[in-house]
């Protein structure tokens, strides 16, 4: 079921299930309720808490508007025009920005069932958004915490492996000179995702810290997501020299020895970046050598293999510093067993 219902989808359930009964329990309209409840799920409680802070006020001015508009021009469609305007330009210049939803949604669809009594619907309203909006704080802070270390090792581990192969891929279109236009765009729009999930991953982090301004966590968790961060910054680096290889632009014919040589390195490469340890063998040391070989040949000329090999180089030295550090982050997490187990499988222990 994992596969299907992931925490937050559940938390979700759980705050709409909820909200409906204590509006049921109060003999309140749930269906707004309900809508506000499920539009303020946030994906830490760090988030809830700050976001309904926000929320609540701008749920109440935008309930005024609605009030203050509906006295005047009753239920027209100018009305909902002003409505929606008002309230989004209070909210604007409140900076109430994370508010302007929910506040613009309690205020449309007050308008419907607005009467006689405005200062009974108001805070019918009001009561109902509240209700959405704490009870889905509470669900979110209180109910099935959300785990981002797990998720961020999955999604570091993914990224390494695809960027590994966009990049076997990459330079194997640069041998087999392909024509520029062939699948220049497929090549670039692979380098754009990368960095895409790249930024979803350094977000992931950063949820997992604003967690930790309202849990206690220990000085191991701390310590394997900063090793998990080292890791994106290394996978970024990485990704600047593949995007440097990616304009790279064949102007002579390239040897057979000299291709055979560059894809042996690039395998090599390839094959670390998949290792979850990124273990450097002796046959990766090797190829890296031939390559500083046929870069001090081409030293001197201003070819498609002497830029590549200068590449190759500065991607096997970020690569060498994250060997060392995965080893010695490892090697750690084996001395201590409070260390989160997610980090390194056991089963493949180095050690």
């Amino acid at each position: 079921m994992k596969a299907f219902i992931g925490r937050r989808i559940l938390k979700t359930g759980v705050s709409v299930f909820c909200t409906a009964l204590i509006c049921h329990l109060l003999h309140l309209p749930p269906t707004f309720a309900v809508i506000t409840a499920i539009v303020t799920t946030e994906p830490t409680a760090a988030d809830s808490l700050k976001k309904g802070l926000i929320r609540l006020p701008a749920a109440a001015m935008g309930a005024s508007f609605a009030v203050g508009t509906f006295f005047f021009f009753g239920q027209s469609a100018l009305s909902y025009a002003l409505v929606a305007m008002f309230t989004i330009i209070a909210c604007s210049k409140l900076k109430l920005d994370t508010g302007t939803l929910v506040a613009t949604l309690t205020a449309v669809a007050m308008l419907p069932d607005a009467s006689e009594h405005l200062i009974i619907d108001f805070l019918t309203r009001i009561s109902t958004t509240s209700i959405g909006i704490l009870v889905s704080s509470f669900v979110n802070f209180f109910i099935l915490p959300p785990k981002f270390g797990p998720l961020l090792v999955q999604k570091v581990e993914q990224l390494f492996k695809e960027a590994a192969d966009h990049f076997a891929e990459m330079v194997d279109g640069h041998l087999e000179e392909k024509p520029e236009n062939s699948d220049l765009n497929q090549r670039f729009s692979a380098y754009h995702s990368l960095h895409e999930e790249l930024t979803k991953a350094y977000q992931l982090a950063r949820f997992q810290h604003d967690e930790w301004q309202y849990r206690r966590s220990t000085a191991f968790e701390r310590r394997s997501f900063d090793y998990l961060q080292k890791k994106l910054d290394y996978l970024q680096l990485l990704l600047i020299h593949f995007g440097k290889m990616y304009h790279l632009r064949v102007n002579r014919p390239i040897s057979r020895e000299e291709k055979e040589k560059i894809q042996r390195s690039v395998s090599s490469v390839r094959e670390v970046m998949h290792d979850h340890y990124h273990q450097l063998t002796t046959a990766h040391l090797s190829t890296n050598n031939v390559i500083k070989q046929l870069s001090e040949k081409q030293a001197r000329q201003n070819c498609f293999v002497s830029q590549l090999c200068h590449e190759l180089l500065s991607v096997n030295t970020v690569l060498q510093e994250l060997s060392l550090i995965t080893t010695d982050e490892h090697r750690f997490s084996l001395q201590e067993t409070r260390y989160p187990s997610y980090i390194f499988t056991k089963a493949n222990s180095l050690f």
